[in-house]
């Protein structure tokens, strides 16, 4: 027997069909009909409640009251105001975790999804799934087929609803004869028509194409295709409509023919392949004859961002691109040859550069030339700067778009850099949402896309499991020491960890390490931990981070990206950090930021441990780890800041990859319109 449903049900028929559904199954079900959205009185004979649309809190106690372990979002829904919500304490917390005067219908869907399955527990199930054959099926329904010129109206309407889909707006166009009359947005599909009905030209009727969003969240807000749509559609004088074929819904298919018959327009399930059509010039094909990206990452963090990006690329455009580009073992497993080792690149500090200047200045050149050479279609560097905005110098002014990911931290230290990096680059992709004034305000077109710890899967890890794999004991306490990814970090913080250990281990004679590294310092890392005075299991790669950060009682690391992470896994933690010393005045003058980690950034006080520089010292790296391993309100209270800022931060929003990767395709189309 399938578990108890809860229908969250918005207007139209659908709500209705998937009650009949239910019954003729014998499935128990609750329906929550949404006050001003749902039909009154639909729902008089079933087992059902009210619920205001803003009172997301009661809803979740009624369907946890009944049982209710699956939900269905079914029927439409008219977006309201955030002041017409009058949200209850949930749904407050919700949209100022969500980002929600930046997202779009299905982000906001898609943050909502997560949500409700993450933290509340239910599972969420699409609607076609309860109702097969409910999902559109290619070809004409009815006996009326669209001639040649409603063919190119509808190819035509399938790219105008992808460019404003791709942008979370909303998921159809009406076109007639080659002129985009009119395109969706979250006022809807009727708002659509009669817009469309204004705007008419003389001639053969338009046609209404509907498509659902490039990488879509499937569960909701599918295009929906019924008789009341075949009527707007006649009322504002169009001759046909097309909807893509397994992405769209069909509300009872004999109604939808039966008016389309009767009307004398065609009604058709189509095929959509999400493309990249502007990209066709020869320069930016690679030599598959695919658009080619060139992408650039100069450190570890920057190859995860790197390779998430590519997937998201790929997934965007059906696999239609090719990379070329600099990038270490992540950018390699999704395609990328890196033109050299990645770890040429990874150095930091004013002193740590200088021995290394030669060699980096021939990878300047050598990246440069590269990329010049290879004319893509666009150039995506991933932060270092330094390095990086060298290559846009010597690239100069070229026929493709150049793209920076991550934001330059101004808000740091030297604020005058923005004007500099606005006259480099032709758009900036930004992980923190008060980044984007500083550079608009430089002219630079700049968009935040979140940050992309939030879709690593650090909070998925399985410690129990990791801690039987490895025969740690449940008693026994287990650190997460993490002396970062640089061999400067490495060989500077390896010597104050192992004598932190040796302190730690006098107040905790079971403690253990874990110690996951990366494959350009793992033989460094593994020569260091062999002396600690503690076990240490050194973790080369990402197989079993995660869980090793889920099985940790409490994490040592190095400031940077890992931070976030564990902030993410929920691991209580202690962040420090050491450079040489000419590096760090050249730095403290410079400086202008409070705290180094974004969940203290972000909440603007210390909620994790910040012991940098001088205070980098085994008795005081030993004292606050104690602190966090003995006192349990002290741990509750840092894992709560960690909530607070992780939804700051964006968790529960669109993955920031496929924003990212949004913003890289519009930037391109832009960049060839312009051509």
């Amino acid at each position: 027997m399938p578990p108890k449903l809860g229908i969250l049900a918005g207007g139209g028929d659908l709500p209705g069909l998937i009650v009949q559904a239910c019954r003729e199954q014998g499935r128990d079900f609750l329906v929550v009909a949404f006050e001003g959205q749902a039909e009154k009185g639909a729902f008089d004979t079933v087992a059902h409640v009210w619920a205001r649309l803003g009172a997301a809190g009661s809803t979740i106690e009624h369907l946890r009251a009944a049982g209710c372990k699956e939900l269905v979002m079914a029927g439409s829904i008219t977006r309201p105001s955030f002041a017409a919500l009058r949200p209850d304490l949930w749904t407050a917390r919700f949209f100022a975790g969500s980002d929600s005067q930046s997202l779009g219908v299905d982000g906001l869907m898609t943050a909502l999804i997560r949500t409700l399955e993450k933290k509340e527990g239910f599972s969420i199930v699409a609607p076609d799934t309860l109702l097969p054959g409910l999902l559109a099926a290619k070809g004409v329904y009815g006996k009326t087929e669209p001639d040649r010129q409603a063919e190119e109206d509808i190819q035509t309407g399938i790219q105008a609803a992808l460019d404003i889909g791709s942008q979370d707006i909303g998921q159809g166009a009406v076109v007639q004869q080659g002129h985009v009359l009119a395109v969706e947005d979250d006022k809807g599909t009727d708002a659509l028509l009669k817009q469309a009905r204004k705007l008419r030209l003389d001639g053969p009727g338009g046609v209404l194409v509907k498509v659902k969003k490039p990488g879509q969240e499937r569960r909701v807000d599918l295009p929906t295709i019924g008789a009341a749509t075949v009527e707007g559609a006649v009322r504002a004088g169009l001759r046909g409509i097309a909807f893509e074929a397994g992405g769209a819904l069909v509300i009872d298919r004999d109604a939808v023919i039966e008016a389309a018959d009767e009307a004398g327009i065609f009604v058709i399930g189509v095929e959509v392949e999400s493309r990249l059509e502007t990209l066709s010039g020869k320069d930016a094909l690679s030599d598959t004859g695919q658009p080619l990206i060139f992408i650039v990452a100069g450190e570890p963090s920057g190859d995860a961002l790197g390779a998430r990006l590519m997937q998201a690329l790929k997934k965007k455009t059906r696999n239609r691109v090719s990379f070329a580009g600099i990038g270490g073992d992540r950018m390699e497993e999704e395609g990328i040859k890196s033109l050299f080792p990645m770890a040429d690149l990874s150095v930091m500090g004013a002193v740590e550069v200088l021995p290394r200047l030669p060699l980096l200045l021939g990878r300047i050149r050598e990246a440069a030339e590269a990329i010049g050479r290879r004319r893509p279609a666009a150039l995506v560097t991933i932060d270092s700067p330094d390095f990086n905005f060298r290559v846009l110098k010597r690239l100069g002014k070229k026929d493709f778009p150049f793209i920076h990911f991550v934001a330059p931290s101004v808000w740091a230290w030297r604020p005058g850099r923005a004007k500099k990096v606005a006259g480099l680059l032709d758009h900036l992709i930004a992980l923190l949402p008060f980044e984007p004034p500083y550079f608009e305000v430089e002219g630079l077109k700049t968009t935040f896309v979140g940050h992309p710890v939030l879709e690593s899967g650090a909070d998925a890890g399985d410690g129990p499991g990791f801690r039987a794999r490895h025969g740690f004991s449940g008693d026994d306490p287990i650190i997460a020491v993490l002396p970062g990814s640089r061999m400067g970090e490495v060989t500077r913080l390896g010597p104050v960890f192992a004598e932190t250990l040796f302190l730690l281990k006098k107040k905790f004679p079971g403690l253990g390490a874990v110690v996951p590294t990366v494959s350009p310092v793992a033989r460094t890392v593994r020569r260091l931990t062999a002396e600690w005075p503690v076990p240490a299991l050194v973790l080369e790669g990402d197989p079993e981070k995660y869980d090793a950060f889920a099985a940790a009682d409490i994490a040592l690391a190095a400031s940077g990206t890992v931070a976030l992470e564990l902030a993410l896994a929920g691991t209580p933690a202690v962040i420090t950090y050491k450079t040489n010393p000419l590096t760090a005045l050249i730095g403290k003058v410079l400086f202008k930021a409070r705290f180094v980690h974004i969940v203290n950034l972000v909440l603007d006080r210390e909620a994790v441990p910040e012991l940098l520089q001088g205070a980098c010292r085994p008795d005081f790296l030993a004292a606050a780890v104690e602190d966090l391993l003995s006192d349990e309100d002290r741990r509750e209270k840092q894992l709560a800041s960690y909530a607070e800022a992780l939804n700051q931060l964006g968790l529960g929003g669109p993955a920031p990859s496929e924003r990212a990767a949004t913003a890289v395709l519009n930037t391109i189309k832009a960049s060839q319109k312009e051509k």
